[in-house]
Order: structure tokens, then sequence, then C-alpha cells
């Protein structure tokens, strides 16, 4: 039976209470009897013992508070009402900052308190201006901070309904509040906290933080772990309290004051009462959380001189003589061993939470010790010292900028990095399949100059975007992962140093969720820099290498090198927060030897956590175990160049156009410009050697247009002297292409040599050993050439890292087409002086006896060699532009050839696309390039052949003027996506004049409605609506169209129902949905399909005016 209420009359307690009988249940039934019947002495001294223990208990847990001169009135407890409210945890900021901040103080109250009320002082002799220390008094004495208080579940009663919360529930809803409440809506990741707790909030917050270490796998006691920086503990009881004394009377007297009040005494009353083995283990746990390497804290202690008494609380008017007061939490329980030195405050532990003013002697402890912390916060642990450096010394913004040719900063916004899956199982190439019909006919030759750069755009099921990189995926086996071990392949030019770059920038502030979920910090590691003769020790260790990348240039920090370490040397069920951005295995994937830095690479690539970058010609190593993921750089998605483009030349939105239609009339030049260096350096050749008039048809030219703009602007950068005097800009732009390369001859031959040379041996990145062995080998060409002065001002060329002393650089070609050009340039040099090429040994002797080669000789050895196919399409053009390309040709005709004929043809293919016309073998040539596509369309039954941009037009449309219907749609149909876009115009437009074609060859043609060349489906759809009817089937194919992201392919799809003169009721209501296209020509199409037709329902008649009175205009 709960006791509800009593109610005293006379010698007659009325007592109410809840019952139940079998006719009313849950009536009330009235009570009564003579409390003085039968009553013995006993009973009266165990009532009154009930009562003074009921009034000590109630006095003990709200002491009043007060000033050191005046005594003052208690804190108003709460009522029931808000108690319930509570419960939960909840932050408060005490005043509203001006935003610029760097820390929060969090204030924690201790049982039975609430907030503002603990940390307010009340004067008697002035009640009516309370003193809030932390509004009124420490916001004024600490900069730049938030504070805020934390009210957690504290009652010491709590509702009789409810199961009591034990301290783990109240620690897990303590770290959930603070998470959910302030550290989630932190933007910077790094903001640190201070806590002031009182009391046994000192004790739940310890909890708290010893739970959080424990879990640190959970995002949530992460972020607390890590944001504590400091605690100030105010008369925390660690060892319990003198309540242990009275504890044998107090503990009835609570039960019983709880029992009339319907509650139960709160579970946190045992951590009072005295030192438990638990409370002991928890302070021993809690030292060692305080006291880890990595991330140590702040720790202070006060402690109470002020004396209470239980017995002068009841009998306030018995002599002072009866009463022995003595601290509720003595300086032996409020003080942690690890605080050598905590100080007393000169009050009672109800006034150890509040101030009265400035001039308190006590505030003055407490606020200086709080402005002490904040000043040791600032200055960070060891690691955050490290981190901090790192961010703001190591990844600066010259570090992390990307430079443009025209030398202007490339917003990151605009770096566009597009990842793909690389297939390495018959499983994985399954789900890159899941394609439409139509899409996997169309797939572009392997053997094609964008297949080979790595610049086509890949099935959506195997795209991966950057902030995504760590989700969980899907292995094919049905497994899920969350890739830790990641290694991303891509060739020069592609964006492997953008990739680096945009992840450390991104990290930074924070821009992935995900990745700040998991890490705490990225180190970028070149790893070119293992090479460096100072690091190649036997005894190389990772606090090394954080000295030379991060802390060379800060005194050689080496604490701050240790701390980083200690991060890796977490408990193994720890994941760890580092993550290693590992750029360039493939530079050092040789070349390190067996031994001491050959052992520290592989330790390096086995982290568990990284992202390596490689060409894809790096030799695979036993580090790359246990990769999670693959990825591939490729080029840039067509609407990304669009977009490009058009930043480029904001304030120019005319030549943004004309650049496009330059790129759309080029079906070669569009694959190559999706490579990101290539379109920059198209865009700052425009208007110089480049424009939409220019005759640029071929990669040859385009590249010698490019080839001259970059060195009439880096002969301003090299000082160059005519007649003594320094070049100005104004000759450049005046002057001929002889004359600028006059000007910068030593230079072209330069890097011709380094091209060649590099490519014979299949290098791509030269140190200063390649370079010094080429000077030394070719000095006799190369008279007085400095390097150091003269390869940072060469375009062409891109350094590992500026701001790496000179003699530790390496250099790289902007992209290795360019480095094929130089090569090319090289060749055709001997080739027209009928000179013998150089080889060279790039092994970095300078006495190597080398052996000269004919040109002929090494056009026939290595004419059919796979990483030369680009060399002889630039030699081809090199030699077309001076009417000499027929010899080379001839040359290429004779012996040896391949054996089975289409790696000849493929080479013959490719190097007549970058010739004229004019050239007399070219006809003969052709002939037998229609002959080999014919020879394979019979003997495979497709043609890989017509699916190249670079085979002919004209032998092309012969053959489709040749075949038979069969042969047309499987030759339409070898046509790649995005390649050979005017093959698929001219072959269209051919087929326009058809106006019965067999549903098979529509079929292939209702494809090219989805093809990313607009000229290409605009032709499609005229071939399309050239037919008097189109069958069901390929009219379902049309309107599915309709659907389509792109408005381009919706309105090539309207265009061909224009034709159609008559539509079921189903189709024309997928038209009429049209009329709401958010696109206005996609809309004028619509409303011209439907005004073709003569016999419209009623209801659709009503649909259309309804919509023609619309504000909508067409």
């Amino acid at each position: 039976m709960a006791i509800r209420n009593i109610r005293r009359t006379g010698n007659t307690s009325t007592i109410l209470s809840r019952g139940r009988t079998s006719s009313s249940p849950g009536s009330r039934t009235l009570i009564t009897m003579d409390v003085t019947e039968g009553m013995s002495s006993a009973v009266w001294t165990t009532v009154l013992c009930l009562f003074v223990c009921v009034t000590a208990a109630r006095l003990w847990f709200y002491a009043p508070a007060g000033s050191g001169t005046a005594p003052s009135s208690p804190a108003k407890p709460a009522s029931d009402s808000i108690r319930v409210t509570q419960r939960g945890v909840h932050l408060n900021q005490v005043y509203k900052d001006n935003g610029d901040t760097d820390i929060d103080i969090i204030a924690i109250h201790g049982l039975d308190t609430k907030s503002p009320d603990t940390w307010t002082w009340l004067d008697r002799r002035n009640p009516n201006v309370p003193v809030n220390w932390l509004a009124d008094l420490l916001r004024f004495d600490v900069e730049k901070a938030r504070i805020f208080t934390l009210d957690w579940p504290a009652d010491l009663l709590q509702p009789s309904d409810l199961i009591p919360k034990h301290d783990g529930e109240i620690v897990t809803l303590l770290i959930d509040g603070i998470n959910r409440e302030l550290l989630a809506k932190n933007k910077t990741r790094d903001r640190p906290i201070l806590f002031i707790a009182s009391c046994l909030g000192g004790i739940i917050l310890m909890r708290a933080l010893t739970t959080a270490a424990d879990h640190e796998c959970t995002t949530s006691c992460y972020c607390l772990r890590k944001a504590t920086r400091g605690i100030i503990f105010l008369a925390t009881p660690f060892r319990g309290t003198s309540f242990q004394e009275v504890a044998h009377w107090a503990d009835p007297g609570l039960t019983a004051w709880a029992l009339i009040r319907d509650r139960k005494v709160s579970k946190l009353l045992d951590s009072v009462k005295g030192s438990t083995f638990d409370l002991e283990a928890l302070v021993r746990k809690f030292t060692r959380v305080c006291q880890h390497p990595n991330r140590p804290f702040l720790v202070f202690n006060f402690y109470e001189l002020g004396m209470t008494s239980l017995w002068r609380k009841i009998f306030p008017w018995l002599p002072t003589l009866f009463f022995k007061g003595k601290p509720l939490v003595g300086r032996s329980s409020a003080t942690l061993d690890i605080v050598l030195e905590p100080l007393p405050l000169d009050r009672t532990h109800g006034l150890m939470n509040k101030f009265g003013s400035r001039d308190c002697k006590d505030y003055q402890k407490v606020a200086e010790k709080i402005k002490e912390f904040i000043g040791e916060i600032r200055k960070g642990t060891p690691l955050a010292q490290a981190d901090a450096w790192i961010r703001e010394k190591c990844y600066t913004e010259d570090r992390l900028k990307i430079e443009r040719l025209s030398g202007t900063k490339l917003p990151m916004d605009q770096c566009y990095i597009n990842l793909s899956i690389i297939e390495r199982t018959g499983e994985d190439k399954d789900r890159s399949k899941k394609k439409s019909e139509e899409e996997s006919v169309s797939q572009s030759s392997p053997f094609s100059l964008t297949a080979r750069l790595k610049v086509e755009t890949p099935n959506a099921t195997i795209q991966v975007d950057l902030p995504s990189l760590f989700k969980e995926r899907e292995e094919p086996d049905g497994r899920k992962i969350q890739p830790r071990r990641i290694l991303i392949r891509g060739r020069a030019g592609v964006g492997k140093t953008t990739l680096c770059k945009k992840i450390v920038y991104s990290f930074m502030r924070g821009e992935w969720p995900k990745w700040t979920e998991l890490f705490d910090r990225v180190l970028w590691v070149p790893l070119r820099n293992l090479k460096l003769e100072d690091r190649r020790r036997a005894d190389y260790r990772f606090t090394d290498l954080f000295i030379h990348e991060y802390f060379s240039m800060s005194n050689c920090r080496e604490d701050l090198a240790q701390a980083l370490y200690n991060t890796l040397l977490d408990a193994p069920e720890k994941r760890s927060r580092t993550l290693f951005l590992l750029d360039g295995l493939d530079e050092v994937s040789q070349g390190l030897g067996e031994g001491g830095m050959s052992s520290f690479l592989d330790v390096l690539l086995d982290q568990p956590n990284v992202i390596i970058t490689s060409r894809p010609y790096g030799k695979p190593l036993a580090g790359l175990a246990g990769l999670h993921l693959e990825l591939e750089t490729i080029g840039f998605y067509p609407n990304q160049v669009e977009a490009y483009i058009n930043k480029v030349f904001t304030e120019y939105s005319d030549t943004a156009v004309r650049v496009q239609s330059f790129l759309k009339a080029r079906s070669l030049l569009q694959g190559l410009m999706r490579i990101p260096i290539q379109l920059d350096a198209l865009c700052f050749a425009w208007n110089g050697s480049i424009n939409s008039s220019s005759e640029l048809n071929t990669m040859t030219n385009v590249y010698q247009a490019i080839d001259q703009s970059l060195w009439r602007k880096d002969i301003l950068r090299l000082g160059k002297k005519h007649d003594n005097e320094l070049v100005e800009a104004a000759y450049i732009q005046e002057s001929g292409w002889t004359e600028i390369e006059n000007l910068v001859s030593t230079e072209i031959l330069f890097l011709e040599i380094l091209a060649f040379t590099g490519l014979q041996k299949a290098t791509i990145e030269f140190d200063s050993r390649h370079i010094d062995q080429i000077l030394h080998h070719f000095a006799d060409i190369l008279p007085g050439f400095l390097p150091s002065k003269t390869m940072p001002h060469l375009s062409f060329l891109r350094t590992s890292d500026f701001l790496m002393k000179t003699s530790h650089r390496t250099y790289h070609f902007l992209h290795l087409t360019y480095q094929e050009y130089f090569a090319a340039r090289y060749f055709v040099r001997q080739w027209k002086a009928n000179k013998r090429l150089q080889y060279l040994e790039l092994n970095g002797q300078k006495n190597e006896n080398t052996t000269p080669i004919e040109v002929i000789q090494f056009l026939r050895e290595n004419k059919y060699t796979v990483r030369y196919d680009t060399l002889w399409r630039f030699v081809a053009g090199l030699l077309d532009a001076e009417g000499k390309a027929e010899k080379f040709f001839q040359a290429i005709e004779d012996e040896p050839h391949d054996l089975l004929g289409p790696t000849h043809q493929r080479l013959v293919m490719h190097c007549l696309s970058e010739v004229s016309t004019e050239m007399s073998l070219r006809k003969r040539l052709e002939v037998e390039l229609k002959k080999w596509l014919l020879f394979e369309y019979k003997f495979r039954g497709k043609t890989r052949l017509a699916s190249e941009v670079e085979f002919p037009e004209s032998a092309l449309l012969d053959t489709m003027q040749e075949v038979g219907i069969d042969e047309k749609i499987r030759i339409l149909e070898s046509l790649g996506e995005g390649e050979s876009t005017a093959w698929k115009t001219d072959i269209l437009h051919a087929l326009q004049a058809q106006s019965s074609l067999s549903d098979k060859l529509l079929t292939a043609v209702v494809a090219r409605l989805g093809d990313e060349n607009g000229d290409v489906r605009k032709a499609a759809s005229y071939v399309l609506k050239a037919q008097s009817s189109l069958s069901d089937k390929l009219l379902t194919a049309v309107i599915a169209r309709l659907e389509d992201e792109d408005w381009s392919v919706r309105w090539a799809a309207l265009h061909v129902l224009q034709a159609q003169s008559s539509l079921s009721d189903e189709l024309f209501t997928a038209v009429v949905a049209r009329l709401e296209d958010e696109d206005w020509s996609v809309r004028e199409a619509a409303l011209r399909v439907l005004q073709a037709q003569s016999n419209l329902s009623d209801e659709l008649l009503t649909a259309l005016a309804l919509l023609l009175e619309s504000e909508r205009k067409y």
C-alpha cells in the first residue's frame, strides 16, 4: 500500500490510501484509527526517531547557499513537474557569445541539484540580486570561450513508477547528450572542452570518460574522449563523504521520506557513503585515462575547509558546544594522487560551487586555475601540436594549390576527380555488365586511344566518388566490407597529384563527413622521397619519416614525431584513426634494394588505413596484400569538360561556345580533352595558336599549336635575350614560329632527348641523376644547359614538389602524350638529318658506353611495340606537316610484317589519321583497310576496326555502300559510344534517304538516340522521322527515351514522333506529360507532336487546352 496523504484531526489520524474493494476497484477507502490507543513509550520513541531521521536527511541534502559574511537563503528546490523534465541531459549556454570562440567550458552539477541554482549565489542581505558566477564573473575572465551548464538526471528521489537509473544508464545519457547537443554541432572537429565538476557530478563525469575510453570505436564516445582536455573538480568525493558516519540512521529516514512522497531513493546515493571497491577501481582507471600518452588531459582538485554539522541544522537552538562539525568531503577524499598540489577553499561544502564577486579569494583561486588550464589547452598536447603543425605548416595554401598553365589558381570545386573500380575477376565484370542491350553493343575498341589513356566513361555500377570512398560496400560474393586499404592507379596527367591535394584540402575542412568520422588526420607521404640518400638507412623508422616529412623545419621536434608514432601503437582492438596517403608507389617499386628501406616500405604499405596511388607500371609488392578496393583515375566526364570550359571562359561565353564546337567537330580530340591537363592546355592556347577557324584536324596539329603557345609563355619566364636585350611580350606576340623556335632551340632539344631517352627505357619520372647523365652524354649539343635554372620554368615539365630542394626534385612531363610528342620530334629530327638515334641507359652512370641505332632499324624493331603507338602517330603527323610522310609510310609497309595482319592495319590506320588527304599513298592504304574490315566481319561476325575513331571515314562510307543490310547493322552497332562521331553522323545521313528500313536496322538507329554526341542524336532522329511508320516495338523504345535525364535526348525522341500519323492514347499520354518538361525546347517539341495528330480523344484535347491556358510559354 502506497501512502498518499496523512491528515491529523485531534488524536485521530485519517489515512487516505489507494485500495481495492470487491465492489469498487481503485476507489479510495477512508481508514480511521485512534493513535493513542495502546501506544507504549517504545513506540513513541520509534516515531520520534523516524521524524528526526527524515528531517536530518532532508536537511543534509539541501545545504543552504550563503556568503562568507552573512547567511543567505537556500536555493529553492525544484517542483515535481520541473524535476520530471530534468531527467534527461541538457546543455544550456549561459550567455550568447560573438562567435569568435575556440574552447567550451561545461559545468556539471552534483546530486539532487540543478542549473542554474547550483552556480548561483544568493545573499540574504540582497536576495533580489543573484550572482551566477559562470555568467556574471567567469565570462569576463576567460576569452574566446563558450560556457555551458549541463543538467543531468541527478534527482535524489525518483518516481516510484519508473525503475531507478543506475550509474551506467546515466553515463550513457550523459555521453549521448553531450555529443548530440554540442559535439555533433561543432563545425571544428578539434574544439576542446574544459569541464567544471561539482561534487557527485565529478564521479559521473569520470565514469563517462572511462566508458568513452573503452568504447572509442563508437563516434559519440570517441568524440567526447578526444574533446576532453581538462577537468576542475570542486569537492568531488573520490573516496566517499562523511555521510557514511550517519548512513545507518539516515538511510531509513530517506527511505521513509521517499515512501511518504511516493518516490524511490536514487541509487546514486551509494557513491557518497564511503570508499568502495568499485569507486577505488574507477579512480585508478580514470588516472590511466587522463595520463594517456597521446591524449592526456589536465586535472585539478579544490577541497573544502568549512565544517558541516548535521545536528546543528536539526537543532539550531542548542549551544554550539553540543555540535562537532567536519568537512562533508574532506581533503583525503576530494583529491586525486596525481594532483600534487590541490588547493583548499575557505567555505563549506554547500558553497564550493557558489561565488559572489571577483573580490572573493576563493573565486580568484578557481578562476586563475581555469585560465591556466585554458592556456595549456590552447597550446595542446604533443599530438595536438603535431596535428596543428602539419595542418598549418605542411598543408599550406602553396603546397595544396593547383595551378593552371596560365599561372592562375584553379579552384578546388573545379578539380573533378573521377574514379572507377578496376575489374579483376569474372564476378567483378558481371557487376559492370549490368547494362541495357543498346549500351552493351556500343563499346569502344580496347585498342582506341581513349581506352589506352583511360578517359572513357565507365558504367555507373563501377563509378566511385571520393566522399563515399569509405562507405560500406558489397563484394561480388555478397559480403559487406568497409574499405580501409585502397589502391588508386592512374596515368600521368589524369589527376593523381590533384587527387592527393583535394583529399587533404577537403579533409582539413571537414567536407566529407564519413572521412572525419573515421579519421583524425591524413598523412600525405610522397613515396619518392624514400629514395633520397639521407633516408636510406637500415634502421629507418616511422619517427624518422615524420621528422623528414613534417617536422624538419620545426627544430627537429622529435617529441611531435614520437606523439604521432604513438597513435599507431594503439591497442589492436581499437581502429587506427590515422589515414596514410601514400603517393607514387610506382616510383619506389624498384631502386630501394634489399634491407632496411625496402622493409620499412613494406611496413608502411601494410598500415590498416591507406590510400596508395600508383601509375599502372608499378611493380606489385608484398605490402599490397589485403587490398579492399582497387580503383583507377579516369578523365573528365563530357559534362565536366563542358563545365570546365564554361568556368575558364566565364567572362567570354561566346568563346566557351566556340571551344565546345571545335571539340565536337573533332572526335579524337573529344577523348583527349577529357584528360584534365590537356583541356587546360587547349584553353590556354585558345586565341593564341588555336581558334575556331584553325585548320587543326589532327592530334599532331593541336599539339604543335599548344607547343607554340607554351614556348611563347616560357620565353619570358626564362629571361631570353635577343641582341643582348631581354625579349619583351610584344615582340613574342608578333614573332613567327621560326623566330620563337630559334630562341629556345636548346631547351627544345633537351626536352626531345629527355623524352626519347625516357620512353625507350619506360621512364617517366626523372631525378637529378638522370638529368646529369643525359647532360654528360649530350654535352656537345647541349652546351651550358643549366637544369636547376631552366627546368622549373618549362611549362612542359612538372616537378614532384617545388618546395623541396632542387637536388631532391624529380620531374615528369605534363602528360605521357607530351613525352611521346617530344620523343617523336627527336625521331623526326634524326630521320630528316639521316642520323642515328642514341640509346642511353638511365642508371645514373656517366661513363657508360652506348650504341647508336639507325632510325630505320629502330622503326623496324619497334613499329608494333605498344608503348610506341602514339609516338608513331606523332611522327607521321610531324613529317606530313613538312610533306615528308610518304617515305615513312613506305618504311612501315616494308618488312617485317605482322603475321596475322590486324596489328599492322591498326598501325597504318592510326598513322593515317594524322596526315592530310593529299598524300599519294593514302588511297591504296584505305583500300587495304576496307578489305580488312570486311574480312574481320566475315571471320568474327563483327568488327573492331570500325569502332576506332581513326578508321578513315571515306573507307567506312565506301564499305557501307557495298555491303548488305545485315552488314550495315553490324557495322553501325560496332561504332563505339563517344567514338567515331563523324562516321556515325555520315552513315546516319546516308540512311535518311531511305524511307523503308528494316526493323533490325532501325533498332540500331534508335540506340543512337542515346548517343552522347548531339549531332549523332539529331541525325538518328531524322532517319527515324523519315520512316512512314514505325512498329509498336520501335515506338515503345522511342517513348522510353522521353524519360532520359538529358533534355536533348528527350527532344530527339519527340522529333521522331512528329512524323507518326497515328499514336495510341498511351503514347500520347507520355507526350502530353512532356508539356510540363523543365526545358522549353522539349515542351515545344511535344506541342508539335500533338499538333501533327488529326484524331485526338476529348480527354486529351481537354488536358491540352488546360495546359495551353497555363502560364507556361512555349
